[in-house]
């Protein structure tokens, strides 16, 4: 029975074997991701509050860490030069404790002033307006609050496809409220779409993003970090990228490379100031943790292979899930050279008082999380 394979084997035309010298170079090691993180003691006040003082001496320390310039001012001038828009986009959803810090907004937007930034040219952004202020942002001094749904809106001409479907709801640009034409009337009920549209903010109004999410995780995508922020956080039919289970993780990566995505996040500072490991991307109170960390990267997937491990850790303390279970859309993003996930490729560096080192926060003991309240659209 095997002596056809045999003879295959012996008459193949030596000619087309391949030698070691015919074989393409083997590719170069990618380089690490340098991922920045400062902690002070003191840094998280009653009521889990931010301490305005100690988030401005860590964003400066930070900056100029992943810079290697020695000022502030030359840090941020590095990032942004005068003249250039810049949108702070924040992750408000969490509520005002999971959710990213107006402390750290603050002390971001007063750097790049500093720096020569006019304030009119930098924009702080998020999805809603009814989460920013919830989040204590209306009336801070210094801040040019902008929002999308019923604000400046999406932008009709610009928009990214990818092979995941969603089922439009009112909110979403394309979804029709009244159904009129014969076409919507004997059609299928559900409203289809492989298609999401740019917040105008985005695609017009700004040149480049500084990208503030807060170390929170998501039912949809394991983690509500650098990637879920800038994709299903700012789309409309956001829905198609966040079913759990790993449907969409994919489409998500393929979005985020977008060049009108990811190419304009310039800088990702993770909030981790409260870590909030369960009910996310919802307000959740009870499942937070005071963390008194701040993270930075230019690579947006090693932050959040680091927080999802982070993540890990505080449920493994819990008695839940690992977040990272519904988080694989990090190692799709990886998989398209979006950046590094895997651990050996991530340098770890802790800055501040007069220390250096890789070791991260260590988890909190917490009590039995509380109930998870339930998703709104």
């Amino acid at each position: 029975m095997r002596l056809p394979v045999i003879l295959a084997v012996l008459f193949f035309p030596a000619t087309l074997l391949l030698r070691a010298e015919d074989l393409p170079p083997p590719r170069p090691e990618a380089t690490p991701s340098l991922v920045c993180f400062a902690m002070e003691q003191g840094a998280v006040g009653p009521g889990m509050t931010p301490v305005q003082s100690a988030v401005n001496r860590m964003v400066a320390g930070l900056a100029c860490t992943i810079t290697g310039k020695p000022t502030p001012g030359e840090a941020w001038r590095s990032f942004v030069k005068p003249g250039e828009k810049v949108g702070i986009r924040v992750s408000t959803q969490p509520g005002p404790i999971g959710g990213t810090h107006p402390q750290v907004a603050r002390a971001v937007v007063e750097q790049l002033v500093a720096a020569g930034i006019k304030p009119s040219d930098i924009l702080v952004w998020d999805r809603r307006r009814e989460d920013l202020i919830a989040a204590g942002y209306e009336g801070v001094p210094g801040l040019n609050l902008r929002w999308v749904e019923q604000g400046s809106g999406f932008d009709p001409r610009a928009t990214v496809e990818c092979a995941a479907i969603g089922q439009l709801v009112y909110g979403d640009f394309e979804f029709k409220e009244n159904r009129t034409s014969l076409a919507d009337i004997l059609g299928p009920k559900a409203q289809l779409s492989n298609r999401s549209h740019l917040p105008v903010i985005l695609s017009r109004e700004v040149d480049k993003v500084i990208n503030i999410p807060s170390l929170c995780d998501s039912t949809y995508t394991g983690i509500h970090g650098a990637l879920a922020s800038m994709t299903l956080g700012i789309l409309d039919n956001w829905r198609r990228f966040g079913n759990g289970r790993g449907y969409g993780d994919s489409a998500l990566a393929e979005v985020y490379a977008d060049p009108r995505i990811g190419k304009k996040v310039i800088l990702t500072i993770m909030d981790g100031m409260v870590l909030q490991y369960a009910g996310g991307p919802f307000p959740s109170p009870a499942n937070c943790v005071a963390y008194g960390t701040l993270f930075a990267s230019r690579d947006p997937v090693a932050v959040d292979a680091t927080s999802l491990k982070l993540l890990d850790e505080q449920r493994l303390v819990s008695k839940l899930p690992k977040a990272s279970e519904d988080g694989g859309h990090v190692a799709e993003a990886e998989s398209r050279g979006l950046g590094n996930a895997e651990e050996k490729m991530i340098k770890l560096l802790r800055i501040g008082n007069g220390r250096e080192s890789g070791s991260l926060p260590r988890p909190s003991q917490t009590s039995t999380p509380q109930p998870v309240p339930s998703s709104r659209l």
